[in-house]
């Protein structure tokens, strides 16, 4: 069974009303997968052979809490409280990107807009006196509680919790141990397994070829997007205040030049010569090269296109375009798992 672990409010926010499981819209049975095609497996089966679990304390200062999200490539890290003995959180790259304007906002004074032409050393400083335990500004919608599965939990049970609760991951624990933190479960492991199973294929394939327009946009939000000589403070401030993971940049004719994800914030925020005042194209030029960076697809593209671009590691979402080359949504491995997935778990008779 699942494990949920009652715990003070989370370090990085406010006490906040418990979330409501997210509500998608409702499909019909034929046109989402059998889910015992899940249920079949166990969420072991999805642990690396060989990994580690990088673990952040609460009382670590930002700085080296920035650093472990770039070094090891991470989008998500648990936070540990050693006065409590146990996990009470999962810091993100999500997390971030409102760190860093809580940084860069602190600099003018609570409350007070960032002056402008603020000194990128200035940010840097203010960013690295934080610690985890110390942002409370954060308004982050999150579960009480930690949430927590169990590797003997089923493949079904893991992608549910993931989808009803919107998380951007789920911890993996042993089910004798609720300390024992093993993995960190991503939407996108979740379809690069599905991605690999011959049966999901020959039992579903009308699903898998049903077009990204006709299954997966409904379940996307409107997308937003940002011009290329917006500063980067604009383009952090919509990525924080929206909630979003990705933000496609137009050049001067809407056409998309580029992506802008959470992701990339961690390399922007390790680099004390990045000044949120330049003009986001300057940014962007600091990152790698875009073409490993923007995935796109058509609306004409499969569901079963989108699920094996979603399933390379390097996709954190793709960029979905009309005919005209205008953006219509970002599709993300969340909004796919919840194009297949049933709203509950199925009844044994």
């Amino acid at each position: 069974c699942s494990r949920r672990l009652e715990v003070p409010p989370p370090i990085l926010a406010y006490r906040l009303p418990p979330t409501q499981p997210k509500e998608y819209p409702p499909r019909d049975v034929e046109n989402t997968m059998d889910a015992h095609i899940l249920e079949q497996h166990e969420i072991f089966e999805l642990l690396p052979t060989h990994g580690k679990v990088v673990t952040l304390d609460a009382d670590l200062p930002m700085k080296h809490a920035l650093a472990a999200l770039a070094s090891h490539g991470a989008t998500c890290l648990p936070v540990w409280d050693s006065a409590l003995q146990r996990f009470v959180d999962v810091f993100s790259c999500t997390d971030l990107v409102d760190i860093v304007l809580f940084a860069h906002r602190a600099l003018a004074g609570a409350g007070a807009p960032p002056a402008a032409g603020a000194a990128a050393g200035d940010a840097q400083t203010a960013l690295e006196r934080c610690h985890l335990r110390d942002l409370h500004g954060l308004k982050r919608p999150r579960p009480a509680g930690f949430l927590m599965a169990s590797v003997d939990d089923s493949m079904l049970h893991g992608a549910l919790m993931l989808k009803q609760h919107a998380l951007e991951c789920l911890p993996i624990g042993d089910s004798a141990c609720s300390s024992s933190l093993l993995h960190l479960l991503l939407p996108e492991q979740l379809l690069a397994f599905l991605a690999t199973l011959p049966e999901l294929r020959t039992s579903h394939g009308p699903l898998l070829e049903e077009p990204v327009g006709k299954a997966l946009l409904p379940l996307c939000r409107q997308p937003q997007t940002v011009r290329r000589d917006a500063s980067l403070l604009e383009a952090l401030g919509l990525l924080s205040a929206e909630r979003l993971h990705a933000l496609p940049v137009l050049d001067a004719s809407g056409a998309l030049f580029d992506v802008l994800s959470s992701r990339d914030v961690r390399q922007l925020a390790s680099n004390p010569a990045t000044d949120l005042a330049i003009p986001l194209e300057e940014a962007l030029r600091s990152l790698p090269p875009k073409d490993s960076r923007v995935q796109t697809c058509a609306l004409s593209d499969t569901v079963a296109t989108a699920i094996t671009r979603l399933a390379d590691p390097e996709a954190a979402q793709l960029v979905c375009l009309n005919d005209a080359g205008a953006v219509c949504a970002v599709v993300t491995a969340s909004a796919v798992l919840a194009a297949l997935l049933p709203s509950s778990p199925p009844h044994h008779g």
